[in-house]
């Protein structure tokens, strides 16, 4: 980013600090286990996307469709899944987060991923959210049962 002036970088600053708290926030409300205000974090217009070909991978164009696709992710489950960030890296309304997550299956395997997440704030809500995982590990254990011949 180039900034042209005191205030410019004045402003990205300050965007880039609601950045990191908004975030921080989501993972904080996810790591409770609270749905409403985990959910509450993201805008009614998010654009999220979890590559792969695994029953919860797929984009989703607004809160609704991500609402239901974690929803999904949480029928597999009987301990939900948590994530230690080992990175959190912000730059004005761009956040990336490495992270390791613990849940626990239905059929009470463990489940330990791993995450890179990309977030974008914008106005106070994360208005874009990337995930990268092992999708090999969800379909061997977190929609193992699915996944059987």
């Amino acid at each position: 980013m180039t900034v042209s002036s005191v205030a410019e970088y004045e402003a990205w600053k300050r965007q880039t600090e609601e950045s990191r708290a908004v975030v921080q926030a989501s993972i904080d409300a996810l790591n409770r286990g609270d749905a409403a205000a985990f959910l509450g974090s993201f805008a009614d217009d998010l654009l999220f996307e979890m590559p792969g070909y695994t029953p919860v991978s797929g984009k989703t164009k607004n809160l609704a469709e991500f609402t239901e696709l974690v929803t999904k992710v949480a029928s597999y489950v009987s301990v939900m899944i948590t994530i230690r960030v080992t990175l959190f890296l912000v730059a004005g309304e761009w956040v990336v987060t490495r992270a390791d997550g613990h849940g626990v299956t239905k059929h009470g395997k463990n489940y330990d991923n791993h995450y890179c997440h990309l977030w974008r704030v914008r106005n106070g809500k994360i208005s874009e959210f990337v995930e990268y995982n092992d999708t090999q590990l969800i379909m061997d254990v977190l929609c193992a049962k699915e996944n059987r011949v």
